[in-house]
């Protein structure tokens, strides 16, 4: 059915108000400079307004992939395969295209603290990286982001093309405190993402695993000091 201009601003609104949440509240968070577990909640911030405005509209997370996979086996190979990309495809290229653009290291100050304490380590890797990163984000962008922006655009290809992009290009911003090279790296886990999320059957599952084992990988590399930046 086609989308009313009344419906399409209400979703342009919604897809602004969660991105500026998110932008102030992460901001703030950071300026009292408490360490980047206190400054994820960010996005438990834009998680809540965005459940809020699901509900205002008889609808909640099921309806966008929020739910038990159809067949698990299938699943949990896109989990796999989407990790396995993540781990060791996207990295060659990620790096091949910064180089030739001449972009600095990732910035990681904000995991300087992480190498050798457990006690942190386990705050990041629990609830941030398996809670508020791999639930939380792929719910929020893949999720609630990309379908508004189909709201908004409309339903065609073209259209799903450009709310691909513009979840990626939001995703990556999100990470600007990883500097250049860490939001490129970003918007391309966005972007492929994204693409599985279509390719599966829409099921976000797949999506939050791959997301919580990457992190998962990342974070422990931080802490024994052996992150490639």
């Amino acid at each position: 059915m086609p989308q009313s201009s009344d419906s399409r601003a209400a979703a342009l609104l919604e897809v602004a108000a969660v991105v500026i949440l998110g932008v102030l509240a992460h901001r703030w968070l950071r300026s009292l400079q408490l360490g980047v577990g206190i400054t994820s909640l960010g996005t438990l911030a834009m998680f809540a307004l965005a459940t809020s405005l699901l509900y205002s509209r008889g609808t909640d997370w099921r309806d966008l992939g929020f739910r038990r996979p159809e067949h698990l086996g299938q699943a949990l190979r896109w989990s796999l395969g989407l990790f396995l990309v993540d781990m060791l495809v996207l990295p060659v290229i990620v790096d091949t295209v910064s180089n030739a653009l001449g972009l600095p290291p990732q910035q990681l100050g904000a995991f300087a603290t992480l190498k050798g304490n457990t006690f942190e380590y386990l705050v990041l890797l629990l609830p941030v990286s398996w809670g508020i990163a791999a639930f939380g984000e792929e719910l929020l962008y893949r999720g609630f982001i990309y379908r508004r922006l189909t709201d908004v655009i409309g339903q065609t290809s073209w259209a799903s093309t450009i709310s691909l992009l513009g979840q990626t290009a939001l995703f990556a911003l999100g990470h600007a405190y990883l500097g250049p090279r860490g939001m490129l790296n970003a918007g391309a886990l966005g972007s492929v993402a994204g693409l599985a999320y279509l390719a599966c059957g829409r099921n976000l599952w797949p999506l939050i695993i791959a997301h919580g084992l990457v992190d998962t990988v990342g974070m422990t590399a931080l802490y024994l000091g052996v992150a490639h930046h």
